[in-house]
């Protein structure tokens, strides 16, 4: 899993745009982050991804979006791992 996980973080940090990201394990514990604040956020994303479940009628966890003057934050559950990536509006 770790060559799957440098792999994606090469083609986030080669993407236009992409100012951060962060890699979250089940536990809410940051597993890697690159940016600014990504990893003191950790927690906060797979807690907001865990919430959206009640949000949804298949108790999957929804794919989240937060919109701001300065970024754009793409938060998303696969398997085991939450990733969140923080772009330029």
């Amino acid at each position: 899993m770790d060559k799957q996980l440098a792999d994606t973080f090469t083609q986030l940090s080669q993407q236009n745009g992409v100012v951060g990201y962060c890699c979250v394990d089940e536990s809410g514990l940051c597993l890697k982050a690159h940016g600014n604040k990504q990893s003191s956020n950790a927690g906060f994303y797979k807690s907001l991804l865990d919430k959206s479940k009640f949000l949804t009628q298949s108790g999957e966890p929804a794919n989240i979006v937060i919109e701001t003057d300065t970024a754009n934050i793409f938060i998303q559950q696969n398997d085991k791992i939450t990733l969140s990536v923080s772009k330029l509006p």
